[in-house]
């Protein structure tokens, strides 16, 4: 990034266990030591709305696909608007900000596998004004084996969520790639191969990051 290249919005989403949290931390590390600064933050988000949503994921508390999108969607414009922590207060104060999931997460996995309702999910969170659209997303793949494996490495069966299964990765995948298909051109959505050692996941964000920047800081 330029010195005088304006602040970005990147978002880190994709498959369960693909490492994008550790990722994500990796690239906010190597930016602030050339000098940028960076916030990171994730969705669902510690507010109020974001703990409940966080309830219905684990199975705390019933809610339908359709409930689920609008707790998101409701969550999502708190964090975006929060007059102290929300994304556009981060970047009008200059820091490029970094999301675990956003809204291409709620596409994929409330979206479902019918295209209506696919497209309405997609909507209500890419047409609603209080949403910032990210300068680019980078999204993590992976095989759905290997993402359970590593979801299910040290936790019990309890401590899954209602996502957590082989058959659910494998269908999330599949919903990802559909995202990426609508709408990897327009929002510039990057995908990762996350089926390699940490440092050559690693080296593929850096690689993300360079043509995001190259395409939205034009100076």
């Amino acid at each position: 990034m330029t010195e005088n290249a304006r602040p970005l919005f990147i978002v880190f989403d994709g498959m369960d266990g693909s490492g994008k949290t550790t990722q994500m931390r990796r690239l906010a590390d190597r930016l602030r030591a050339q000098g940028v600064p960076v916030v990171t933050t994730f969705e669902p988000t510690g507010n109020p709305d974001g703990a409940r949503l966080r309830q219905a994921l684990a199975g705390q508390i019933p809610a339908t696909l359709q409930q689920m999108a609008a707790m998101f969607l409701l969550d999502r414009i708190g964090h975006n608007q929060h007059p102290v922590n929300g994304i556009e207060k981060y970047l009008s104060d200059g820091y490029t900000v970094l999301c675990d999931r956003y809204y291409y997460a709620s596409i994929a996995y409330q979206g479902g596998d019918d295209p209506e309702f696919f497209r309405w999910v997609a909507d209500m969170n890419r047409g609603c004004p209080a949403i910032r659209h990210p300068d680019g997303c980078i999204c993590f793949d992976l095989d759905p084996e290997i993402a359970m494996r590593r979801i299910t490495a040290g936790r019990s069966p309890e401590q899954l969520e209602i996502y957590e299964t082989v058959s659910q990765q494998a269908r999330i995948r599949e919903r990802f790639r559909r995202v990426r298909e609508a709408f990897g051109d327009e929002e510039l959505i990057v995908t990762v191969d996350a089926g390699g050692t940490v440092d050559e996941v690693e080296a593929a964000v850096w690689s993300a990051y360079l043509r995001i920047t190259e395409q939205k800081n034009i100076t």
